[in-house]
């Protein structure tokens, strides 16, 4: 493999690298891992075809293979280890724990895939993955999510430019099992590119674990790594949204005509709705992967977006009467149901311009809808204070954590680099001329009388917003946030009445509470784990003096 070395390899990385030269391991392709996949006992052969097969080198009557991974269905995030965070002491026991995993990988017959994440020429990096033959399945997902290393694709990465960074290499053992990590184990050395995951069935670790390792790249290119979707909306600069799993990033992102509110002159194209990097610098987006890899919870019996699978995870599975093997979706069986389809579903690209406006999704009752966001500074606090709510089975949490609003900085759990590093990026792209927004997709109001805030409402406000048309003034008790002035207009004669922020003291105080709840946070990262700066925590104890001032007036 392609190998860029700046410094000494580390004995991570040389760890995990070795691993992929041992006799019991072999290049692989889609084609042999399809037919692999077909014979592992837990998959099942449906009879829905592939959408477009032959691009893969699949055989043209290729149907939709289905994997469901028991109990857990979501992602880990207790089991991920990052190497420049860890003890010495710790430091040592993982890596030994490590070449133990990989002696024992070796024994057993391993496959070795090549595939490319980043769709532009500008931002290409060659990926590679390692697992063991029984994880055929989850290693054909894996090249139907990202680009395997094969024509076309790999004539454009021949010419595309040189990173000068190591290849990315992602280990992935199933089967490893070790009492002291019951739920698994994830090794990260983001510095080489690499990264372990151990005794995890589910898809989406090793999706998001390779994700992450090209997030960090482009990150060290001056680039901005962004966990959100991006589109544009006619001749307007393209909008970004951020958001959790839930929080309507995908819906908004790939819906088309926003519940009917959008022109036929209007047109829609879609960049991605999870993962991208912004070269500010050059006035470019990029999308990372070719693929969705989205939730099936809407998903009907015999939907027509179906036809756009490519594969798909944790659904059930029904047989008609005339013996055909039909997707049942919409969370049925178990939460989190999931499919890998084409964006042919739509207008796509793979890159556009760099976002003319960014919203930060955010499932913070004392918010209403739609804000925007008056100066950088506070632009980059907001956004590094994200305050949301976990989406259901989507991540491996206790179900009481389920309910609980957390604060997740950029939307981005999947973030390995310094968070102050994300700060200083995007405070670029603001000071840049990018707009900035807060959209609440939940419910708003105090607890116990909250009103809900639909979807259909908020795909019109991001209608609107294109538009240019929302008329803005400013949040007097909430400093450097503005609120629509003619929101009955625009969004019906209710608005108002429902989303109209209270001046009394119940409604005041929460706020204020939902703002220290951001403080405290961010100070803690300053304070405990120094990975924040007070530049980016200054806004919002602005905006808290101001709170303080109306509820306790001199």
């Amino acid at each position: 493999m392609a190998t860029f070395r700046k410094k000494p390899m580390s004995s991570w990385r040389a760890t995990i690298e070795t691993a992929f030269y041992a006799n019991s391991v072999k290049k692989t392709t889609m084609a042999e891992l399809y037919e692999l996949a077909l014979t592992q006992p837990e998959v099942i052969k449906t009879s829905e075809p592939v959408y477009m097969p032959e691009q893969f080198g699949l055989p043209a009557d290729a149907m939709v293979l289905i994997s469901n991974d028991g109990g857990v269905v979501g992602r880990t995030a207790k089991a991920r280890r990052l190497v420049r965070e860890l003890s010495r002491a710790e430091n040592d026991k993982l890596r030994l724990m490590l070449l133990e995993a990989v002696y024992q990988f070796n024994r057993r017959p391993g496959l070795w895939l090549e595939g490319i994440v980043g769709l532009h020429p500008d931002f290409m990096v060659r990926a590679h993955l390692l697992s063991p033959v029984t994880d055929a399945k989850n290693m054909l997902d894996w090249g139907f999510n990202f680009t395997p290393m094969m024509e076309p694709w790999a004539s454009t990465f021949r010419k595309s430019k040189v990173l000068n960074e190591p290849d990315i290499l992602v280990f992935a053992d199933p089967e490893w099992r070790n009492p002291d990590w019951p739920s698994g184990l994830v090794i990260i050395d983001e510095s080489e590119n690499v990264i372990a995951i151990l005794g995890m069935r589910y898809f989406g670790e090793r999706k998001k674990g390779t994700l992450t390792l090209g997030w960090t790249i482009g990150v060290r290119h001056n680039m901005v790594a962004c966990h959100g979707g991006i589109k544009t909306i006619g001749n307007n600069a393209p909008v970004a949204v951020f958001g959790l799993s839930g929080s309507g990033k995908s819906s908004i992102t790939n819906s088309h005509d926003h519940e009917g509110t959008l022109k036929p002159g209007e047109k829609v194209t879609v960049v991605h709705d999870d993962a991208f990097l912004i070269d500010f610098e050059n006035n470019l987006t990029m999308a990372l992967e070719p693929s969705l890899f989205d939730k099936t919870d809407a998903v009907k019996f015999n939907d027509p977006t179906v036809k756009y699978f490519y594969s798909a995870q944790n659904v059930a599975v029904m047989e008609t009467p005339e013996g055909e093997r039909k997707i049942v979706a919409e969370d049925i069986r178990n939460d989190n149901g999931r499919s890998i389809k084409s964006r042919d579903m739509f207008n796509h690209a793979d890159f556009c311009a760099a976002p003319g406006k960014v919203i930060w999704l955010q499932k913070d009752t004392s918010l209403p809808p739609i804000c925007k966001v008056n100066s950088a500074g506070l632009s980059v606090a907001m956004g590094a204070s994200l305050s949301t709510m976990r989406a259901k089975g989507v991540e491996n949490v206790d179900a009481k954590e389920l309910g609980k609003l957390v604060i997740e900085p950029f939307a981005n759990p999947f973030r390995v680099h310094p968070l102050v590093t994300d700060c200083q990026q995007f405070m670029k792209l603001f000071k840049a001329g990018c707009e900035c927004y807060i959209m609440n997709t939940h419910a708003f109001g105090l607890p116990g009388d909250l009103v809900d805030i639909p979807k259909e409402l908020s795909l019109k406000i991001v209608t609107e917003l294109v538009r240019g048309n929302i008329e803005w003034r400013d949040w007097k008790r909430f400093s450097g946030l503005s609120i629509p002035r003619n929101g009955n207009d625009l969004f019906g004669p209710d608005f108002d009445k429902k989303y109209k922020p209270s001046r009394d003291a119940a409604y005041m105080g929460y706020l204020r509470e939902r703002l220290q709840d951001r403080i405290t946070y961010l100070s803690n990262k300053r304070d405990i784990e120094q990975d924040m700066d007070s530049s980016f925590i200054d806004p919002l104890v602005v905006a808290r003096t101001v709170i303080d001032k109306v509820l306790n007036p001199v």
